[in-house]
């Protein structure tokens, strides 16, 4: 239950970087604060490392679409940054 909900908030995140451009900051430091209010930590070194493999429009599209496979790959290495993993 924990990993389905931390992989929604995750996607969440990128639908609000995808409001008026991304901001890999903004979407990260907006990833931990929803990690911490439902009790979880997030790593930003670790969401930084993730975010290296996606591109602004990528992520954009991601945020977007949501569900596609790439969207789910992204979803899933940004849950592997927090201690809801497994």
């Amino acid at each position: 239950m924990k990993n389905k909900l931390a992989a929604t908030i995750a996607l969440s995140a990128l639908a609000l970087a995808a409001c008026g451009g991304v901001n890999r900051d903004g979407t990260r430091d907006k990833f931990i604060s929803d990690m911490e209010e439902i009790g979880g930590t997030a790593d930003g070194d670790c969401i930084d490392d993730v975010f290296r493999d996606y591109s602004d429009d990528e992520i954009t599209e991601l945020s977007e679409g949501g569900n596609d496979e790439r969207s789910v790959a992204l979803a899933t290495d940004l849950l592997e940054c927090t201690d809801l993993d497994g």
